[in-house]
Protein backbone atom coordinates (compact mmCIF):
# COMPACT_ATOMS: atom_id res chain seq x y z
CA UNK A 1 0.00 0.00 0.00
CA UNK A 2 1.09 3.45 -0.94
CA UNK A 3 0.43 6.35 0.25
CA UNK A 4 0.15 9.70 -2.05
CA UNK A 5 0.42 13.07 -0.99
CA UNK A 6 -0.32 15.67 -3.54
CA UNK A 7 2.52 18.45 -2.92
CA UNK A 8 1.94 22.15 -4.51
CA UNK A 9 4.68 23.47 -2.91
CA UNK A 10 1.99 25.05 0.25
CA UNK A 11 2.61 24.94 3.77
CA UNK A 12 -1.31 23.07 3.75
CA UNK A 13 0.40 20.51 1.07
CA UNK A 14 3.60 20.13 3.22
CA UNK A 15 2.19 19.63 6.73
CA UNK A 16 -0.01 16.85 4.95
CA UNK A 17 2.77 15.41 3.73
CA UNK A 18 4.67 15.96 6.79
CA UNK A 19 1.88 14.32 8.99
CA UNK A 20 1.33 10.85 6.35
CA UNK A 21 5.16 10.70 6.59
CA UNK A 22 5.07 10.07 10.69
CA UNK A 23 2.05 8.28 9.98
CA UNK A 24 3.10 5.38 7.53
CA UNK A 25 7.22 5.86 7.60
CA UNK A 26 8.75 7.59 4.17
CA UNK A 27 9.55 4.43 2.34
CA UNK A 28 5.34 4.05 2.24
CA UNK A 29 4.84 7.53 1.21
CA UNK A 30 5.10 8.80 -2.68
CA UNK A 31 4.79 12.89 -2.70
CA UNK A 32 3.29 14.34 -6.36
CA UNK A 33 3.51 17.86 -7.97
CA UNK A 34 2.55 18.78 -11.28
CA UNK A 35 3.70 22.24 -12.10
CA UNK A 36 0.14 23.94 -13.32
CA UNK A 37 1.34 24.65 -16.82
CA UNK A 38 4.25 26.61 -15.64
CA UNK A 39 2.27 29.22 -13.92
CA UNK A 40 4.18 29.30 -10.47
CA UNK A 41 6.37 31.68 -9.34
CA UNK A 42 10.12 30.82 -9.51
CA UNK A 43 10.63 30.71 -5.88
CA UNK A 44 8.15 27.79 -5.66
CA UNK A 45 9.73 25.98 -8.14
CA UNK A 46 12.80 26.39 -6.62
CA UNK A 47 11.30 25.71 -3.02
CA UNK A 48 10.19 22.31 -4.34
CA UNK A 49 13.31 21.65 -5.85
CA UNK A 50 15.50 22.29 -3.02
CA UNK A 51 12.45 20.54 -0.34
CA UNK A 52 13.08 17.16 -2.79
CA UNK A 53 16.75 17.45 -2.56
CA UNK A 54 16.73 18.18 0.89
CA UNK A 55 13.79 16.72 2.85
CA UNK A 56 11.88 14.14 1.03
CA UNK A 57 11.67 12.94 -3.10
CA UNK A 58 8.99 15.16 -5.04
CA UNK A 59 7.67 13.46 -8.07
CA UNK A 60 7.05 15.68 -10.96
CA UNK A 61 4.66 15.71 -13.45
CA UNK A 62 4.27 18.14 -16.21
CA UNK A 63 0.94 18.37 -17.86
CA UNK A 64 0.29 17.56 -21.54
CA UNK A 65 -2.00 18.90 -24.09
CA UNK A 66 -3.73 15.50 -24.31
CA UNK A 67 -4.68 15.54 -20.89
CA UNK A 68 -7.15 18.18 -21.80
CA UNK A 69 -10.14 15.59 -21.98
CA UNK A 70 -12.81 16.50 -24.76
CA UNK A 71 -15.04 16.67 -21.89
CA UNK A 72 -16.61 20.44 -21.11
CA UNK A 73 -14.91 21.46 -24.63
CA UNK A 74 -16.70 23.72 -26.81
CA UNK A 75 -17.51 22.42 -30.55
CA UNK A 76 -15.44 24.68 -33.32
CA UNK A 77 -13.16 27.07 -31.71
CA UNK A 78 -12.18 25.01 -28.49
CA UNK A 79 -11.43 21.97 -30.33
CA UNK A 80 -9.87 23.52 -33.14
CA UNK A 81 -7.72 25.55 -30.94
CA UNK A 82 -6.61 22.41 -29.54
CA UNK A 83 -5.94 20.79 -32.70
CA UNK A 84 -2.64 23.40 -33.32
CA UNK A 85 -0.90 21.47 -30.76
CA UNK A 86 0.40 17.92 -30.42
CA UNK A 87 -0.91 15.77 -28.25
CA UNK A 88 2.80 15.27 -26.31
CA UNK A 89 2.82 19.00 -26.24
CA UNK A 90 3.77 20.30 -22.90
CA UNK A 91 -0.03 22.24 -21.44
CA UNK A 92 0.63 25.48 -19.98
CA UNK A 93 -1.54 27.53 -18.07
CA UNK A 94 -1.16 29.97 -20.72
CA UNK A 95 -2.37 27.17 -23.64
CA UNK A 96 -5.07 25.79 -21.49
CA UNK A 97 -6.75 29.35 -21.00
CA UNK A 98 -5.95 29.76 -25.28
CA UNK A 99 -7.51 26.17 -26.22
CA UNK A 100 -10.62 27.14 -23.78
CA UNK A 101 -11.06 30.70 -24.96
CA UNK A 102 -11.10 31.79 -21.44
CA UNK A 103 -9.32 32.07 -17.82
CA UNK A 104 -10.73 29.57 -14.98
CA UNK A 105 -12.58 31.85 -12.12
CA UNK A 106 -13.93 30.54 -9.11
CA UNK A 107 -16.99 28.74 -10.20
CA UNK A 108 -15.37 27.19 -13.08
CA UNK A 109 -11.75 26.26 -11.55
CA UNK A 110 -10.77 24.25 -14.61
CA UNK A 111 -7.15 24.84 -14.21
CA UNK A 112 -7.05 22.48 -11.44
CA UNK A 113 -9.01 19.38 -13.23
CA UNK A 114 -6.54 20.43 -16.13
CA UNK A 115 -3.16 20.88 -14.73
CA UNK A 116 -2.85 18.82 -11.85
CA UNK A 117 -5.63 15.97 -11.41
CA UNK A 118 -5.28 14.71 -14.77
CA UNK A 119 -1.68 14.50 -15.23
CA UNK A 120 -1.61 12.92 -11.40
CA UNK A 121 -4.35 10.38 -12.44
CA UNK A 122 -1.72 9.82 -15.58
CA UNK A 123 0.88 9.10 -13.75
CA UNK A 124 -0.63 7.05 -10.68
CA UNK A 125 -2.15 4.46 -13.52
CA UNK A 126 0.93 4.42 -15.34
CA UNK A 127 3.12 3.83 -12.04
CA UNK A 128 0.49 2.38 -9.57
CA UNK A 129 -2.69 1.01 -10.84
CA UNK A 130 -1.19 -0.39 -14.46
CA UNK A 131 1.67 -2.24 -11.82
CA UNK A 132 -0.90 -3.76 -9.19
CA UNK A 133 0.17 -1.99 -6.37
CA UNK A 134 -2.65 -0.47 -3.97
CA UNK A 135 -2.70 3.31 -2.72
CA UNK A 136 -4.76 5.74 -0.96
CA UNK A 137 -4.91 9.74 -1.74
CA UNK A 138 -4.29 12.26 1.33
CA UNK A 139 -4.76 16.31 0.58
CA UNK A 140 -4.00 19.31 2.50
CA UNK A 141 -7.33 20.54 2.78
CA UNK A 142 -8.43 22.36 5.97
CA UNK A 143 -12.19 23.07 6.61
CA UNK A 144 -11.68 26.72 7.58
CA UNK A 145 -10.90 27.91 4.02
CA UNK A 146 -14.21 27.94 3.10
CA UNK A 147 -17.88 27.09 3.95
CA UNK A 148 -18.03 24.50 1.09
CA UNK A 149 -15.15 22.73 3.13
CA UNK A 150 -16.74 22.69 6.67
CA UNK A 151 -18.45 19.60 5.73
CA UNK A 152 -15.33 17.54 4.80
CA UNK A 153 -14.81 14.39 6.39
CA UNK A 154 -11.91 12.60 7.32
CA UNK A 155 -12.27 10.15 4.57
CA UNK A 156 -14.40 9.35 1.53
CA UNK A 157 -14.06 6.94 -1.58
CA UNK A 158 -12.58 8.87 -4.48
CA UNK A 159 -14.52 8.09 -7.59
CA UNK A 160 -12.19 10.05 -9.46
CA UNK A 161 -9.37 8.54 -8.63
CA UNK A 162 -11.05 5.10 -7.64
CA UNK A 163 -9.10 4.80 -4.41
CA UNK A 164 -9.84 6.04 -0.38
CA UNK A 165 -8.72 9.67 -0.04
CA UNK A 166 -8.08 11.53 3.80
CA UNK A 167 -7.94 14.90 4.99
CA UNK A 168 -5.63 13.91 7.72
CA UNK A 169 -5.39 18.50 8.88
CA UNK A 170 -8.86 19.49 7.80
CA UNK A 171 -9.24 20.62 11.84
CA UNK A 172 -5.88 22.60 11.52
CA UNK A 173 -5.58 25.96 11.10
CA UNK A 174 -3.27 27.56 8.86
CA UNK A 175 -1.18 28.74 12.04
CA UNK A 176 -0.72 25.36 13.08
CA UNK A 177 0.40 24.03 9.59
CA UNK A 178 3.39 26.56 10.32
CA UNK A 179 4.01 25.99 13.93
CA UNK A 180 4.30 22.40 13.14
CA UNK A 181 6.71 22.38 10.20
CA UNK A 182 8.52 24.99 12.41
CA UNK A 183 9.20 23.04 15.27
CA UNK A 184 10.08 19.89 12.74
CA UNK A 185 12.70 22.07 11.07
CA UNK A 186 11.41 22.36 7.75
CA UNK A 187 11.50 25.62 5.87
CA UNK A 188 8.32 26.78 4.14
CA UNK A 189 8.11 28.40 0.54
CA UNK A 190 9.79 31.98 1.43
CA UNK A 191 6.71 33.67 0.01
CA UNK A 192 4.94 33.38 2.65
CA UNK A 193 7.40 35.91 4.82
CA UNK A 194 6.90 38.53 1.74
CA UNK A 195 3.01 38.39 3.09
CA UNK A 196 1.48 36.02 0.14
CA UNK A 197 -1.34 34.28 1.04
CA UNK A 198 -1.49 31.63 -1.63
CA UNK A 199 1.74 30.53 -2.98
CA UNK A 200 1.10 27.62 -5.64
CA UNK A 201 0.16 30.07 -8.87
CA UNK A 202 1.29 33.48 -9.26
CA UNK A 203 -1.19 34.82 -9.19
CA UNK A 204 -4.00 32.49 -8.37
CA UNK A 205 -7.09 33.13 -9.89
CA UNK A 206 -8.52 33.44 -6.48
CA UNK A 207 -5.91 35.59 -5.72
CA UNK A 208 -7.34 38.32 -2.91
CA UNK A 209 -6.76 42.29 -2.87
CA UNK A 210 -3.37 41.88 -0.38
CA UNK A 211 -1.91 39.26 -2.97
CA UNK A 212 -2.56 41.08 -5.72
CA UNK A 213 -1.07 44.42 -4.44
CA UNK A 214 1.81 42.20 -2.97
CA UNK A 215 2.53 40.53 -6.58
CA UNK A 216 2.41 44.07 -8.44
CA UNK A 217 5.07 45.76 -5.55
CA UNK A 218 7.62 42.60 -5.32
CA UNK A 219 7.17 41.11 -8.49
CA UNK A 220 5.94 43.21 -11.08
CA UNK A 221 6.91 40.69 -13.72
CA UNK A 222 4.48 38.42 -12.62
CA UNK A 223 1.48 41.54 -13.58
CA UNK A 224 3.58 41.62 -16.88
CA UNK A 225 3.19 37.83 -17.38
CA UNK A 226 -0.31 37.97 -16.66
CA UNK A 227 -0.84 41.17 -19.35
CA UNK A 228 0.48 39.47 -22.01
CA UNK A 229 -1.52 36.59 -21.48
CA UNK A 230 -5.35 38.73 -21.53
CA UNK A 231 -2.97 39.48 -25.11
CA UNK A 232 -3.01 36.50 -26.19
CA UNK A 233 -6.30 35.10 -24.76
CA UNK A 234 -8.46 38.37 -25.72
CA UNK A 235 -10.41 38.03 -21.96
CA UNK A 236 -9.51 39.18 -18.62
CA UNK A 237 -7.59 37.10 -16.32
CA UNK A 238 -9.70 37.61 -13.02
CA UNK A 239 -13.84 37.72 -13.23
CA UNK A 240 -15.32 40.75 -12.64
CA UNK A 241 -14.33 42.48 -9.10
CA UNK A 242 -13.38 45.76 -9.52
CA UNK A 243 -16.26 48.07 -7.95
CA UNK A 244 -18.04 49.32 -10.50
CA UNK A 245 -16.71 47.80 -13.92
CA UNK A 246 -18.15 44.65 -15.77
CA UNK A 247 -14.76 43.76 -17.21
CA UNK A 248 -11.23 44.75 -15.62
CA UNK A 249 -8.21 43.78 -17.26
CA UNK A 250 -5.25 43.27 -14.78
CA UNK A 251 -4.13 46.85 -15.01
CA UNK A 252 -7.37 48.18 -13.60
CA UNK A 253 -7.37 45.35 -10.91
CA UNK A 254 -4.02 46.39 -10.04
CA UNK A 255 -4.95 49.72 -9.72
CA UNK A 256 -8.02 48.99 -7.82
CA UNK A 257 -5.71 46.27 -5.09
CA UNK A 258 -3.90 49.60 -3.98
CA UNK A 259 -7.25 50.80 -2.61
CA UNK A 260 -8.85 50.95 0.90
CA UNK A 261 -12.42 49.27 0.91
CA UNK A 262 -14.66 50.63 -1.14
CA UNK A 263 -12.26 50.73 -3.69
CA UNK A 264 -11.86 54.51 -4.23
CA UNK A 265 -9.59 55.54 -1.34
CA UNK A 266 -5.81 54.90 -2.12
CA UNK A 267 -3.95 53.06 0.58
CA UNK A 268 -0.50 54.10 1.85
CA UNK A 269 2.48 52.49 -0.36
CA UNK A 270 3.31 50.72 2.85
CA UNK A 271 3.65 47.95 0.26
CA UNK A 272 6.36 49.47 -1.61
CA UNK A 273 7.95 50.36 1.26
CA UNK A 274 8.49 46.87 2.55
CA UNK A 275 9.45 45.20 -0.23
CA UNK A 276 12.00 47.52 -1.44
CA UNK A 277 13.29 47.62 2.15
CA UNK A 278 13.10 43.70 2.29
CA UNK A 279 10.89 43.85 5.28
CA UNK A 280 8.86 40.49 6.42
CA UNK A 281 4.99 41.25 5.89
CA UNK A 282 4.27 37.86 7.40
CA UNK A 283 0.99 37.51 9.18
CA UNK A 284 2.05 33.88 10.51
CA UNK A 285 5.35 35.38 12.72
CA UNK A 286 7.35 33.85 10.14
CA UNK A 287 10.13 35.68 10.28
CA UNK A 288 10.51 36.22 14.29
Amino acid sequence: MKHVVGFSGGVDSQACLWWVRQKFGDENVIAVNSDVGGHEHWMTTEFISEFSKTVFPIVQVTPLIRDLENRGTKPGITRDRRQEFNEDDVMTFDRLAYIKQRFPSRKAQFCTEHLKLIPQKRWMRENLVDKGIEFERYVGLRCDESDARKKTPDRKWDEYFDCWVNYPIRCWTKQECFSVLKKSGEKVNPLYSMGFNRVGCAPCINSNKADIREWAARFPEMIDKVRQYEENVGRTFFAPCVPGMEINWIDDVVKWSKTAYGGKQPMLPLVEVEAAAGMCSSSYGLCE
